[in-house]
């Protein structure tokens, strides 16, 4: 999903340093896999994940060098699930440009998403025990969500619960890392620091909501660089607007659309319609919603200031995907 992160002198900066260090880190990658890490660094989106981290850190005193550091764990980690993924959705762009696996060959493209796993591993165990634990619970959880995913796709008896819990795995877990490396290196007081994870749980979970959202999007108002029309709708990867719309589904309809064996990406504005007339866009919106009011409670607990503006920022943003 194309997010738009309110830009700062203080983050520009930081995001500066954190591109410099993945790119130092990749200078160590075999000359076979680090092209294709490097395209993807000087294409970087737009950083969400280690703008948090810099938000989180600001609530009290990084060490410099170190939050960087943080920053670029959190930017390899999700390096590595965007290369991996694409290659398992069989995606053709990333990034406004053709998906590593179509340059690079799927065979490379595995052991880089592989390298960066390793990377951003090597680069928690330098910043301590505590770290480790966190990045290691977080990229297994990245695994399992991936895992889980494909193993209900096609899944029309799936409940939301259950959705909830898949994306909290898939998604949330980085975002909660995001926040809880940020709070550590910047040494945070202990209930600012339970704050900002819960914040980052429930920020990443609304996050996914409103990506599964884009997959439905009109086409005809398509702007979005990295997620081709329809992708996940065809190969049975289900989001929180069908599931809600299926619960609804009375005369079978959608559900018999969703599981013809001939669905192509052509069928998705019918599926879009089916959708729509069930109410699914708009209670996934609504629960979306939900979150992200969550999340602005949350806010109020943390301590007023510039870091606390940068984060409501993000948090509005979202909210106008």
């Amino acid at each position: 999903m194309t997010t738009e992160v309110p830009e700062a002198p203080l983050l520009a900066d930081f995001d500066m340093a954190v591109s410099g260090r993945m790119r130092y880190l990749v200078r160590g990658m075999p000359p076979t896999l680090a092209p294709m890490v490097h395209s993807l660094i000087d294409r970087p989106g737009k950083r969400l994940r280690s703008a948090l981290v810099h938000a989180c850190g600001e609530f009290g005193r990084p060490v410099p060098g170190r939050i960087e550091r943080a920053g670029a764990i959190v930017e390899f980690l999700h390096l590595a699930s965007l290369m991996h993924d694409d290659v398992v959705d069989k995606a053709d762009v990333r990034r406004g440009a053709p998906a590593a696996h179509l340059v690079f060959g799927t065979e490379r493209v595995v052991l880089a998403g592989l390298s960066c796993f390793s990377l951003a591993g090597m680069e928690a165990a330098d910043l301590g025990d505590g770290a480790a634990k966190a990045v290691s619970r977080a990229a297994a959880g990245l695994a399992y969500g991936q895992v889980l995913d494909l193993e209900r796709a096609f899944d029309a008896a799936m409940g939301i619960d259950d959705y909830l819990e898949l994306i909290e795995r898939k998604t949330a877990d980085l975002f909660r890392l995001c926040c809880l490396l940020g709070a550590a290196e910047g040494r945070c007081a202990r209930p600012v620091m339970t704050s900002l994870i819960r914040l980052g749980h429930q920020l990443g979970l609304a996050f996914q909501v409103l990506d599964d959202c884009l997959d439905l999007r009109d086409k005809a108002a398509d702007k979005a660089e990295d997620k081709p029309f329809g992708t996940d709708l065809v190969r049975g990867l289900w989001g929180a607007p069908v599931l809600l719309a299926l619960a609804d589904d009375e005369n079978g309809e959608l559900r018999s659309a969703l599981l013809s064996p001939t669905l192509t990406v052509a069928d998705v504005p019918h599926i879009r319609a089916l959708v729509e007339q069930r109410d699914g866009l708009r209670l996934a919106r609504e629960l979306a919603g939900e979150l992200l009011t969550d999340a602005t409670a949350t806010l109020h607990d943390l301590p007023a200031g510039s870091p606390r503006d940068q984060l409501a920022k993000i948090v509005v943003t979202l909210g106008g995907v």
